[in-house]
């Protein structure tokens, strides 16, 4: 008790003085007419807008996608290849592999596996053929390319569940489509975050409706074509 008196005392003994606080002055602001300092909305110019300079998609976890380089080659050299399928109008697909180069995706490879074709889809074969070779050469898988003999360039929905698997092991896989027939040539993906979580959760089998609304696949903003050299590979069994 003896304790809590004293200071008790002590802090009735302690006058502390009441500070003034003050605002801040405001400055009046002086107005200037001069006529050469206005300008009129004729002299004020429009900033420009370097498209070349927006971003590639996110991934779900909000990452930049890397760039994917492709050999400027690489279709002519494909469609080449699968020429004899597409005149028998049978579908044609490749492996697209690579390495990691100073932070860009660089196909160097396309690889033909043992396959079957039909109209409308492809069957590979001897999976473990791909797999030794890439082992052997030291490369990473980075997307797949195959040709749509008579329809246009998409991705249909077992093409989504083809792409699905790649898109997984590699945010960046890409998948292209060949549509001689049509003169066209499509890059895609599956939309980051969206479509790529709805495939993988699709338990549907072959051919089947998917909803339109989100869009599922998009086309891919994150290649680039190069000069560069291209080692065609096919591993069919003649």
């Amino acid at each position: 008790m003896a304790a809590l008196a004293a200071v008790k005392a002590a802090k009735t003994a302690i006058t502390v003085p009441m500070e003034t606080k003050y605002l801040p002055s405001i400055a009046s602001k002086t107005v200037i007419n001069d006529d050469k300092a206005l300008k009129t909305s004729k002299e004020i110019k429009t900033p420009t807008v370097d498209r070349s300079t927006k971003p590639s998609l996110l991934t779900s976890n909000g990452l930049l996608l890397r760039d994917i380089i492709l050999p400027t080659k690489l279709m002519h050299n494909f469609l080449t290849l699968a020429f004899s399928n597409t005149t028998s109008n049978k579908e044609t697909c490749g492996i697209l592999a690579g390495r990691l180069e100073r932070n860009k995706l660089m196909v160097t490879h396309l690889l033909i596996p043992e396959q079957t074709g039909t109209p409308d889809s492809c069957t590979t074969h001897n999976e473990e053929d791909i797999f030794d070779y890439q082992d052997q050469h030291n490369l990473i898988t980075l997307g797949w390319i195959h040709t749509h003999p008579t329809q246009t360039a998409f991705l249909s929905s077992v093409d989504l569940h083809t792409h699905c698997a790649y898109q997984l092991m590699m945010a960046e896989a890409i998948a292209i489509v060949c549509a001689p027939k049509y003169d066209e040539t499509g890059f895609f993906i599956l939309t980051p975050d969206y479509g790529l979580d709805f495939i993988a959760n699709c338990r549907e089998t072959g051919f089947h409706p998917h909803p339109t609304e989100p869009p599922l696949y998009t086309k891919a903003r994150h290649y680039k074509l190069d000069v560069m050299a291209l080692q065609v590979v096919d591993l069919r069994r003649k």
